[in-house]
């Protein structure tokens, strides 16, 4: 199993590929010699982690599990409910049209925002993982209410049921048991919505040219499994009730 990189060298690997400068991240609200410090190892603040999302082009939530801290309770999903799953969501964007699925994330952009009540998010007393690589892609996909089952169900969506997986092998990931390798890397960016390459980069992996490209619905799942993050359980059963009629369920 690869080990993780250092948020310093992730930042480095983001920083080449975007082909940006310390002074292009400026704009987050960083000085550069609080830029260059975490380049040279100091750990970021949550304040340059929120202030690197939109100038990365990544999530402020993903940042902060690819830096190794905890997510502050804002940025965490609005629920906390371990029955909570989009197991059957996912299911039905992966089978509904393409014109359905902008259909269904209209409909789950409208659903009114509500009052948070603490900390949310899918976390089951057997989430708990040693570090390495195969565990920030598991908090990544927890960080957006996905059990080890909706995860294995996500991954056969994005890769057009190339990556059939079990939920114990899932959870095998997370614990370093099973390796991750190179096309079930690009199977999590898949689902996360995170190019492959930046994914990748953090656990120092090297991705082969030839790898079999993402099912083209991929966009749709990864886009559907996050917006969902900010549903409640009661707006979350709406939802399941609008994606069964997409399908015709």
């Amino acid at each position: 199993m690869a080990g993780v990189l250092g948020f310093d060298a992730l930042l480095t690997s983001l920083m080449d590929h975007r082909v940006v400068d310390v002074a292009a991240l400026s704009v987050a609200g960083a000085e550069p010699g609080e830029l260059r410090a975490v380049l040279d190892g100091q750990a970021p603040t949550g304040r340059l982690l929120r202030g690197l999302g939109p100038v990365l082009g990544l999530h402020a939530a993903d940042l902060f599990v690819l830096a190794g801290q905890s997510v502050p309770d804002d940025l965490t999903p609005i629920t906390r409910n371990p029955h909570w799953s989009v197991g059957s969501v996912v299911y039905d964007t992966m089978v509904m049209p393409g014109e359905n699925r902008r259909v269904l994330l209209d409909a789950i952009r409208a659903q009114p925002l509500v009052s948070r009540e603490g900390r949310g998010g899918v976390d089951r007393p057997y989430h708990r993982y040693g570090p390495g690589f195969g565990a920030v892609l598991l908090k990544l996909t927890h960080s957006r209410n996905l059990s080890w089952t909706c995860t294995a169900r996500a991954l056969y969506a994005v890769t057009d049921g190339r990556i059939y997986l079990s939920p114990s092998t899932i959870g095998g990931v997370g614990r370093g048991t099973v390796e991750a390798v190179p096309e079930l890397v690009v199977g999590f960016a898949g689902v996360l919505g995170i190019p492959a390459p930046d994914l990748a980069a953090l656990g120092g992996i090297r991705l082969p040219d030839n790898l079999p490209p993402l099912h083209p619905r991929a966009a749709d799942v990864a886009a559907v499994i996050w917006q969902t993050r900010r549903l409640t359980t009661a707006q979350l059963q709406d939802i399941e009730l609008v994606s069964r009629h997409l399908v015709g369920r």
